[in-house]
């Protein structure tokens, strides 16, 4: 039994390719919709991505669904040191501006800020998932009266690969973005609207 789907329609498919020798493969077509099932099982990986940031709901049931993608774990470590490090340039942006430009401000605390960033990152992270699984859970338990058809592993994924784009801050906080907060709120924003696109 596969857990392949249709990228254009969502219903089950057997297989989205069948490999021949000398590494030719053939593409595998919906049967309901008569589409290609997975286009995406051709594209580089940046394509791929760049749909995912345009909100293509393809691009998220290649990302979520079709592809073998463990390595979740190790990608909400890298979102945890990039946002620990965003709320990082952010106050020492404010402190400098303070401050002045020639005025001299404490480095160790800065260096405490960014342990205390850590920690606020993971709790972010952790309450959005909390937050999640704790909907999803209501929500299957009042449909099916149990909860073991619920299973977190493909919730917690769609969460960590939506959020991949705190990222995005980061070059115009390094670009020294005159209104970085307001691109910091707007790339919230967007990391919100890509969690539900990748929910869905």
């Amino acid at each position: 039994m596969t857990n392949y789907q249709c990228i254009e329609c969502g219903n089950k498919v057997k297989m989205l390719y069948r490999e021949y020798k000398a590494g030719v493969i053939r593409i595998s077509h919906c049967d309901a919709c008569k589409a290609v099932a997975d286009k995406y099982i051709e594209y580089d990986p940046v394509i791929i991505f760049l749909d995912a940031l345009l909100l293509r709901r393809q691009a998220y049931r290649h990302l979520l669904i079709n592809t073998q993608f463990d390595s979740h774990w190790k990608l909400a470590v890298l979102l945890w040191v990039c946002d620990a490090f965003i709320k990082l340039v952010v106050q020492r942006a404010e402190l400098a501006s303070k401050h002045g430009d020639n005025e001299p401000f404490n480095y160790t605390y800065i260096g405490l800020e960014l342990y205390l960033n850590f920690i606020i990152a993971a709790a972010e992270l952790l309450v959005l998932l909390a937050v999640v699984l704790t909907v999803y859970a209501l929500r299957n338990y009042c449909r099916h009266r149990n909860l073991k058809t619920f299973m977190t592993q493909p919730l917690t994924k769609a969460v960590i690969v939506a959020s991949l784009w705190h990222m995005l801050a980061i070059p115009a906080l390094l670009w020294g973005q005159v209104y970085s907060s307001i691109y910091l709120w707007l790339s919230q924003a967007f990391v919100y609207i890509s969690t539900f696109q990748a929910l869905k």
